[in-house]
This record gives C-alpha cells, structure tokens and sequence, in this order.
C-alpha cells in the first residue's frame, strides 16, 4: 500500500470503543498482547474497506497488499509491517494466519457487495467477517474443535449486533445494507427507510425479525463457555454472551435510528458480573442453556412496549401462566402485523403461509421462531390447540388478503371469532378453568373486546383503507357509500357505531351471565378475562359518552386507570 493511500485512511475507533472486550485483563497476560497484535492489524484492513476516500478498486489493491504480507511476500509493502509483524508472532506460538487472511477476503467483499438477499446470504458474510474471530481466540489458547459451531454462533450474533446498531450509517455513509432485503420485502418497506430520522413500524418489524435471528444465534452460543477448558478464556465468552444479550435486548427496546444503541458503564459492568456468575454458579443460576430465560424477556418485554391493557391483566397471574400468555400475545402481534404491513397480497399470503408452516413445526416439536419457541412449552404445559393459532392466522388473513370494507354482520362476527375468539379458547387453557362453560365467556369476551376495538379506531382504520362496520347497520343508518374515509366523515356515523356499540354490550352481558353461574373457584381462575372486560366496558362507555365526536385520536384510557382495575378486579 503507497503511503499517500495510508494517509487517506483514518483509524476509526480503538479497542476501547468496541462493545464487547478485546483481551481483556480475564485473558492470560502472556496471550494479551497477540490478541492487541491481530487486533490492531485487522482493525486497520476493516478501516481500508470502510474509508469514504477510497475507490473499490484502490480498497481491493490495499487489501491485497495486506493479505501479501500475512502470507509472507517479501519486500513488505509500505504501511503493511503490523501485518508482517502478526504473521511471524503467530508461526512463533503456532497459530494459523488463515483466521486473519478469512477476515480479509470479508473486507474485499465490502469494497464491492452492498446488499444481502437473504439471512443465509447475511450468515455467509459472516462466517468471513465475524466467525473467524472466535476461532483465532479458540486455537490461541490452545481449545479443540469442540466450541467451533458455539464460537461461530456468538461471533456472527456480535456482527449482526453491530449492523443493526449502525444500519443507518452504513446506509447514508457506505451505501451498504446488511440486513437482509427480503426482510424488507415482508415488511412492505424498502432500504430507504433506513434514511428516516425514526424508525417506521415496517421498518421496526425488519429490525424485530434480525433480531429474532440474533437471539437464535445466542442462544446456540450459551453452550460455549462450558466448552472452553481454560478460566479465563471461559469467563471472557461468558462476559460476552452476556452482553450479546443485552444489546440483543436494548436494540428491541430502542430506535438505531434515532440514537446509537450503546450500553452504559454500568450496564457493560452488570453484564461482566453476570456472565462471570454463570461460569461460578452454572446455567440453573443465570438462566436455562435454552435460552428460555431470553425468550420469555424478550416476549414480555414485547408485550410491555405495546402499551396493551392485556399487560396489566396478565401481570397478576403466576409466571408459569403469565408468560405463556406474553407469547400467545407476541404470537397475535407478529400475524397481525402482516396484515398491517404495506406489501402486496401475495407478499402477505407467502408470510401467513410461513406462519402456518411455523405453527405446523412447533406441533411437530421443532419451532423455529423465537415467538414459536417461546410457546413451545405452553403448548406442552396448557394443552393449548394448533386449530386455535391456526384460526388466528385466518382471521388476519381476512385483513391482509382483502381489506374488511363494510362486511355484512355474519362475516364480521367470524372475524372476530378468529382474531379475538380463538385468543380466548388458548387463553383459558391457560387459566385452568375447568368449567365448561368457560369457552362461552371466552368466545363472548373475545367478541365484545374486538367490537369496542373496531368502534375505537374507526377513524384509524379507514386512514388504512378498512371499514369494519357491517353492512346491514351502515344501510339501517343511511349510509350507502364503503369508501371509508366518507363513511367517517358521513353525518349519520354516530348512528352506525351506537348500533355496533349495542351488540358489543350484549356480548359483555353474555360473558358476566355465564360468569355468574360459575363456581367461586372457576370465576376466580378467569379474573385476567375480568379485568379485560372491566378495561373496556368502560372505554366503550367512554366512547358511547363522547356521542362519536372523538374519533382521532382514538379514546383510551389513561396507564394509571388500567393499573387501578388490574388491582381492583385482581385482589379484592
């Protein structure tokens, strides 16, 4: 490499400024200062394939000079000697230099691929770019091969980690998009999306499904401290997966776009002690090698960012109940998401139909999916029925594949027998209430909570181009036209919606009848149902109150009213 094209490359950032630690003080003091050695010449080649000033072609012929002198040409080329130095240290200690030149062949892809079809695509990448890390660190201290298929899952959650916090950069600065395009296909977005000063919901639903792919991938990792024979090296993966976990957690709770998704001080010292306590105390103590610690975070932490009244019912019930509950929740929220999204029918069939195939491979005790993961042990535990979920995907199918635009009342109540009734029957399976009596309730709660959503966000749904008021009660009210932003905007609206309101309240009176023939015992086991119908008798109420005058935003109730019934109906 000429000196003149040295100059135009500026470091980027020290060991320091990493997210997770490079030869640290838990590594030998003998092996440290190979790991600052490989560090700093690899670091200086990523530098070249990222530099703004160079031209692909000039990257690719720096890089070339590199890789020359890890594989020995001689006279070095200028600027290369730290390359030179690492080849001569590693065939002193015994260590292949193939770990460093793999890391190159990865930063020649840089200078020329900026796109990444798929998540197979994105994890060839890194088995060049990321895996080969954890595998120079493995043979430096002297570990078999036993910890490879570990190693390499936590080296490629670590890169996908680090493109997710800086895909808008990387996008604005290189023009390069690591995460997978099809994701974006699914979400009906594109990569411009990427430019938005905040994350869009499409956008954060191609965030949420990389980030199922890195939660994967830890959790194929938390074997690997256990695999390692050497302390401190072992503490150091530990430490690692730890903070793989936390980032993992802080990406989903927070927008890449809008700030850089970095841990604190603190946090990155949490994340030590908690990885190095895993390694004195084991799996048991820190959480199941599964990964079912993280996966039952990560769907109750979904839950909780919604905003859901289901949070605070749910948030009273046993934890075993409450967190199959959270995953039967991240369920419908990921289905219903489809049906939001902005592609195509055919994109949201091909989804849907994933969906299946994914419900289809938990009942054959192979999920895939975090969220089929997550519900894998209430299917088993609860006895929860593949015909419940699978009419869950039907009714979101009857959004994402034709919208709802005035359907007659027959049609609507299917509907909501799906989307809300089929969430019921799951749910009081895992209530335990032996009554049979308890599916009715299900099924009339499940009703009424989807028929008070619908008259919530009318104004809402027709901006999407839905109108789920049926028809019989739109023609009964004068209202002839489906467009849906002149339905909301027609005088008689309020008649149609008072109409709706009346038949959700009949199915409240179903519900709280059949409650009142129940046993003590039963009612009690379906206090979270309660507290869901409290929650919205009373918006409905509010809403009828309002005689249809506020229709955007839609009325809600206040965090600290939903908290007060979940205490009222949950303790007294």
């Amino acid at each position: 490499m000429s000196p003149s094209l040295v100059g135009r490359v500026a470091p980027s950032k020290t060991a320091r400024e990493e997210n997770f630690p490079v030869g640290s003080w838990l590594l030998s003091a003998a092996l440290r200062p190979h790991v600052a050695l490989f560090y700093s010449v690899v670091r200086a080649a990523d530098d070249v394939a990222d530099s703004p000033k160079l031209t692909p072609d000039e990257k690719i012929a720096a890089l070339d000079e590199f890789d020359a002198a890890l594989s020995g040409a001689t006279p070095v080329p200028p600027g290369c000697e730290a390359a030179a130095r690492l080849r001569a240290d590693l065939a002193d200690i015994g260590v292949t230099v193939e770990h460093a030149r793999n890391l190159l062949r990865a930063f020649k892809q840089d200078a020329t691929k900026s796109r990444y079809r798929d998540w197979e695509d994105l994890l060839g990448y890194c088995r060049l770019s990321a895996d080969p890390v954890g595998r120079f660190l493995l043979d430096l201290h002297g570990e078999d091969s036993a910890g490879h298929a570990a190693s390499d899952a936590l080296c490629s959650a670590l890169q996908i980690i680090n493109h997710l916090q800086d895909c808008k950069a990387d996008h604005e600065n290189l023009d390069r998009v690591y995460l997978p395009l099809d994701f974006f296909a699914a979400a009906g977005t594109t990569v411009e999306a990427l430019a938005a000063p905040a994350a869009s919901e499409a956008l954060r639903r191609v965030l949420d499904r990389t980030l199922d792919g890195v939660d994967e991938l830890v959790a194929a990792a938390r074997p690997l401290p256990a695999l390692i024979r050497r302390p401190g090296m072992r503490r150091e993966a530990a430490v690692i997966v730890a903070l793989a976990e936390r980032l993992a957690l802080e990406l989903r709770r927070r927008d890449p776009l809008a700030e850089r998704v970095e841990l604190t001080l603190p946090r990155k010292l949490g994340c030590a002690a908690r990885g190095i306590a895993r390694t004195v105390y084991g799996g048991s103590r820190a959480g199941a090698a599964d990964g079912s610690g993280a996966i039952a975070a990560l769907t109750r932490d979904r839950v909780r960012r919604s905003g859901t009244s289901f949070y605070w019912a749910m948030r009273l019930l046993p934890r075993d109940k409450r967190e199959a509950m959270f995953a039967i929740y991240s369920f419908c929220r990921e289905v219903d998401d489809i049906a939001d999204g902005h592609g195509g029918a055919v994109t949201k069939r091909k989804a849907l139909a994933a969906w299946r195939d994914e419900i289809a491979a938990l009942y054959d005790g192979r999920p895939g999916r975090m969220i089929t993961r997550a519900l894998a042990a209430p299917v088993a535990d609860f006895r929860l029925r593949r015909e419940d979920f699978e009419e869950i995907v039907r009714g979101v199918e009857m959004d994402a594949c034709g919208a709802m635009l005035g359907p007659s009342v027959k049609e609507l109540e299917l509907y909501c027998s799906r989307v809300a009734g089929a969430v019921g029957l799951l749910s009081v399976r895992v209530f335990g209430c032996a009554d049979p009596r308890a599916e009715a309730v299900a099924l009339s709660v499940g009703h009424a909570l989807q028929l008070t959503n619908i008259l919530r966000d009318v104004a809402e749904d027709a901006a999407l181009g839905r109108l789920y008021l049926p028809s019989e009660l739109l023609d009964a009210a004068s209202i002839y036209g489906r467009d849906p932003q002149e339905v909301v905007r027609h005088p008689n609206l309020p008649e149609a919606c008072a109409a709706l309101a009346e038949i959700a309240r009949r199915r409240f009176t179903e519900a709280r009848a059949s409650l009142a023939d129940m046993a003590a015992h039963d009612r009690a086991s379906l206090r979270p149902a309660v507290i869901m119908m409290a929650v919205y008798s009373r918006l409905l109420d509010r809403l009828v109150g309002g005689g249809w005058r506020r229709l955007d935003p839609p009325v809600s109730l206040p965090r600290a009213e939903k908290m007060w019934i979940a205490l009222r109906h949950g303790v007294l």
